[in-house]
């Protein structure tokens, strides 16, 4: 077959299809693919293929998995069609779900790089957890700082973030106690 589905002609053509077809063992019932590292593979129609990718994708034990994995498993499973690795990028490319919860960072990711800090209390790392349960105070919120150097933690809970909030925590627990620091990250 060319890249437009149509089968090839002439001389050429007739000895590609005899050496396509070699993998093709004669079967009485359903046609059958030899494959290395593989157990016989049923021929399926596309229209079969189909079904059966959609099954192994979003049926009941669908796992919405990529391209490759798709295609992988429908040969785990027992079956190939000629557009097997087509067919699954297309169902794969206008599934909603795949699309909406697909990472959207296709970039590799870069390698952690250890931050030095030159002396204690100069170099600080502060972080918003929660909303937790609601405790006294209406509290649900913590507001965490970390220094560098020693590893020392600050931490407050609070109701509301507010700009102020932060402010007033950077003060009381961090220049009040230990000096103006150099960063805050």
């Amino acid at each position: 077959m060319d890249r437009g589905g149509a089968p090839p002609r002439g001389p050429v053509g007739s000895c590609q299809i005899q050496s396509m077809s070699y993998p093709f063992p004669d079967t009485s019932k359903h046609p059958f693919q030899k494959v290395l590292h593989h157990p016989l593979l049923r021929c399926l129609s596309t229209e079969e293929g189909v079904h059966i990718l959609r099954e192994i994708h979003s049926g009941c034990c669908g796992a919405h998995a990529g391209t490759w994995t798709l295609a992988n498993n429908a040969l785990r499973a027992g079956y190939f069609w000629p557009t097997l690795k087509q067919d699954a990028k297309h169902l794969v490319s206008k599934c909603e779900r795949c699309q909406k919860h697909s990472s959207l960072i296709h970039q590799p990711a870069e390698p952690l790089t250890t931050m030095f800090s030159p002396c204690p209390f100069t170099q600080w790392a502060m972080d918003i957890v929660g909303p937790f349960p609601v405790a006294s105070g209406q509290r649900k919120f913590l507001l965490v700082a970390i220094n560098y150097f020693t590893k020392w933690v600050e931490a407050e809970p609070l109701a509301h973030i507010t700009e102020g909030e932060v402010m007033k925590f950077i003060w009381k627990n961090i220049v009040c106690r230990f000096g103006v620091p150099r960063e805050i990250i």
